[in-house]
């Protein structure tokens, strides 16, 4: 039962690779387009933890 559920794995692992490389209409695949605009998820990303910490801030400072 155990090879079963590594052999299940392995072919899901297997299968997302190949959808992330997989080239779309324009040339590129899913994991280019995300690696170009991880600057830009960064930024959104601290902004939103600068916007919680300032909240969590004001919350305790009362």
């Amino acid at each position: 039962m155990r090879i079963l559920k590594f052999m299940a794995i392995g072919a899901a692992v297997g299968y997302g690779i190949y959808y992330l490389t997989k080239e779309k209409e324009n040339g590129k695949s899913i994991l280019e387009e995300l690696l170009e605009d991880a600057p830009d998820y960064a930024d959104r990303a601290k902004k939103y933890v600068e916007y919680t910490l300032d909240q969590i801030a004001e919350r305790f400072q009362v």
